[in-house]
């Protein structure tokens, strides 16, 4: 397989990825290749379908996708694997039209399947299907069968921020290969990072943790009171006893600062109230 090629059936699987993420009414139900080579798609949109001498309503849909050797010069080869009535779709293939070009992506070309599904787009000239055309030609007033547009404009969706990287002080933003990590999980550069003189705990700036809770004996952080700290919390908040609380079922301390109060989930997956 050519560089080229590869890399452009990447990118659309990257593309059709996207587009089952961010559109409520596409769903990839399998590919096969490595990158895909064939996509079977499920599209949720109302459109007709043929019971017996009926025309009904149908409003999930399974496409199959498959790319030939000579994509993408030539157009996909499309076909359906549910039974739908519309004149450009017949049991063997999708009519795409004079439309393809190989600046098309594959992302775009299911959506417009679904556009055709949804009678958005349909063309009575030169139809697969001459009984769903003359239908379509009777009954133009009740087209659009599905109203809701089904094309997404994928562009102006913008494309979620990268999370904060790992190398970066959670303090002052610096670049360092030698970090220090609270306890409540910040990540500190060497010169943000403070240690008890007695103990050698790390003090987190994040955390507004200045003075060592375990050594200084300060004040309850809850209360205010000066009696002796009982338990301090991951994030450095001493409690005095009338305020440090532990989980009755995993041990865990509960900090009342930190938003944390007895039936909270534990770590045994207890749930609230229970």
């Amino acid at each position: 397989m050519s560089q080229l090629r590869l890399r452009r059936l990447q990118a659309d699987y990257e593309a059709v990825r996207r587009l089952a993420n961010l559109h409520p009414r596409v769903e990839v139900e399998g590919v096969e290749g490595n990158p895909p080579q064939r996509y079977v798609v499920v599209l949720a949109a109302k459109s007709l379908r043929e019971k017996e001498d009926r025309v009904v309503l149908a409003r999930k849909h399974r496409v199959e996708i498959t790319l030939p050797l000579t994509y993408p010069r030539d157009p996909p080869v499309s076909r359906m694997l549910t039974p739908v009535f519309h004149p450009n779709i017949a049991p063997h293939a999708i009519c795409i039209g004079d439309d393809w070009s190989a600046a098309e992506s594959l992302d775009n070309l299911i959506q417009r399947i679904g556009e055709m599904l949804s009678f958005q787009s349909y063309n009575v000239q030169s139809p697969l299907n001459g009984r769903a055309a003359r239908w379509v030609e009777e009954n133009e007033r009740k087209l659009p069968v599905d109203k809701e547009e089904f094309y997404l404009d994928l562009a102006a969706i913008p494309v979620p921020e990268a999370p904060p990287s790992r190398d970066t002080c959670m303090n002052c933003g610096a670049t360092s290969p030698d970090f220090e990590t609270c306890a409540a999980g910040h990540d500190l550069c060497p010169n943000c990072t403070a240690h008890c003189p007695t103990c050698g705990r790390l003090l987190c700036l994040v955390c507004g943790v200045v003075e060592c809770p375990v050594c200084t004996d300060p004040a309850c952080s809850n209360c205010g009171s000066k009696a002796k700290i009982a338990l301090v919390c991951e994030r450095g908040h001493a409690l005095c006893k009338n305020c440090a609380y532990l989980c009755d079922d995993c041990g865990k301390m509960l900090c009342m600062l930190c938003g944390e109060v007895q039936g909270h989930v534990c770590a045994g997956g207890a749930e609230e109230g229970t």
